[in-house]
């Protein structure tokens, strides 16, 4: 609830706002790559070095590429990146890798002129500058999508709880994380372009403009090969389409009996999801024909093997899904790492009825994710900070959040809303440490008491382990 008597930001502190947002994301960065002396690593590398091949070798295969990585240091003081067995091919798909192409093109520039200017910096795509510059541009990508997601929940919530949302989102959710230390992942450009799409589903009549339509399939396809779990976003243009038509078809029948889905649904109804599903799907056949030929069938993919081979049954239990953890448990639990997020979630009912259909259709997107991790056998999502899996949801947790502190009945709301989310951005940030410490483990299995406990000794923990490495 808006509250007249409140005093809302002005333009220029919200600029400001954001610029303190971007400096302290990129000092985070920019520290972490000096000390650690690299930028790419973890799954990053498999993103990565498809596209170093493609361009540098002109093939898929990334053999020579991960045993430059594990065999070679960095300029800056060098590491351990690859302790794993080498692939011959990634089995990520390489939608981020052309993504990010252009800086990695900024990269292979600047490795130009530092040898112009006498530095002896290998021209082989595998050097710090194109590490640099990858990861900037990944980092550049995410922090536009938050500010799509300011403007979307600017549309139905105070200036106020909208960029409290999106400070709540950037710096105590999991994107956090892939926004500034692993920022080579797929999280923070995956989360660009749902933010895109999300933001032209509210925020046009996106069902009268065939243009509109085919950008909605352009930007889903290329999400869709930054990470496959985004075609579930689909959902939403479809529940916006049809939840209206149902709508319909029950008041009509209050008075004619003989009204049915027949009658309303017609070819012109559904051609705009069409249009868009049939883009997006057009859009992925050369990830489809590149796994054809590295596997000898798109079904042989490690993601569908990898379940089986681990002992586990299968790579997917539809079945016994493992919502209860995926959310709430200490191994990677959503709301217990992020519990921001659970007032999200919270904040979106409430305004069911002031929005329905953009509510219903943001549950049930994020409803349709919870249920494809939660099937996965590796549910707690691998080597993980937290609920990494869920960053593309962010536009649905700053809208979500803008709503929760909007409809906040109290004394004081802003002032509690800032302490709320100063004191869960905290809570992040000890995480963060007890991640990076090894105070908890990178994938093995943590319980709640654990790091509760490890909470009030992360900070000294973390010194002494910066200090002694």
């Amino acid at each position: 609830m808006i509250k007249e008597t409140e005093v809302y930001l002005s333009t220029v502190w919200i600029k400001r706002l954001f610029w303190v947002g971007i400096a302290l994301t990129l000092a985070i960065f920019c520290l972490n790559f000096i000390l650690v002396g690299f930028g790419v690593y973890g799954d990053g590398i498999g993103y990565y070095t498809p596209l170093r091949s493609l361009i540098f070798d002109g093939d898929l295969r990334i053999a020579n590429e991960y045993e430059y990585l594990s065999h070679s240091a960095s300029n800056f003081g060098g590491g351990v990146r690859v302790d794993k067995e080498i692939p011959q091919y990634s089995k990520y798909t390489l939608g981020l890798g052309l993504v990010l192409s252009p800086f990695f093109a900024l990269g292979h520039l600047a490795t130009l002129l530092l040898n112009g200017l006498g530095k002896e910096v290998s021209l082989n795509g595998l050097t710090w500058p194109y590490e640099l510059f990858y990861c900037l541009g990944s980092i550049g990508l995410g922090i536009s999508g938050l500010v799509i997601c300011y403007q979307a929940a600017r549309l139905f919530f105070s200036t106020n709880a909208s960029m409290l949302a999106v400070a709540g989102v950037w710096f105590a959710s999991p994107l956090s994380f892939y926004l500034t230390l692993e920022s080579s992942m797929s999280h923070a450009v995956s989360q660009f372009f749902i933010s895109i799409f999300l933001y032209i589903c509210v925020a046009k009549i996106w069902t009268n403009s065939k243009r509109d339509q085919v950008l909605l399939g352009l930007i889903l396809g290329l999400s869709v090969l930054v990470r496959p779990q985004n075609i579930l976003f689909f959902s939403v243009p479809v529940i916006m389409v049809f939840v209206p038509i149902v709508n319909r078809v029950i008041n009509h029948q209050k008075t004619v009996n003989n009204i049915s889905l027949k009658n309303i649904i017609n070819l012109s109804t559904i051609f705009p999801l069409i249009i868009i599903g049939l883009v997006a799907c057009l859009m992925q056949f050369p990830q489809v024909l590149i796994y054809q030929w590295q596997y000898g069938s798109f079904f042989n993919i490690p993601y569908l093997e990898e379940g089986a081979a681990g002992g586990h049954g299968g790579s997917f239990n539809w079945i016994e899904p493992q919502i209860f953890n995926v959310l709430f448990s200490g191994h990677r639990g959503l709301f217990f790492w992020h519990p921001i997020l659970f007032l999200a979630i919270v904040g979106l009912i409430l305004s069911a009825r002031k929005l329905p259909i953009l509510v219903t259709s943001f549950l049930i997107a994020f409803g349709l994710q919870v249920y494809l991790v939660s099937s996965w056998w590796c549910w707690w999502q691998g080597s993980s900070f937290g609920g990494r899996m869920f960053s593309s949801c962010s536009l649905i947790f700053v809208l979500g959040l803008a709503s929760f502190w909007d409809n906040l009945n109290l004394k004081r709301s802003q002032i509690i809303g800032i302490i709320v989310t100063l004191g869960l951005i905290g809570w992040n940030g000890l995480l963060v440490l007890q991640y990076e410490s090894g105070m908890i483990p990178s994938e093995d299995p943590v319980t709640m008491g654990q790091i509760l406990s490890n909470q009030l000794f992360a900070i000294p923990y973390f010194i002494n382990h910066v200090f002694n490495r």
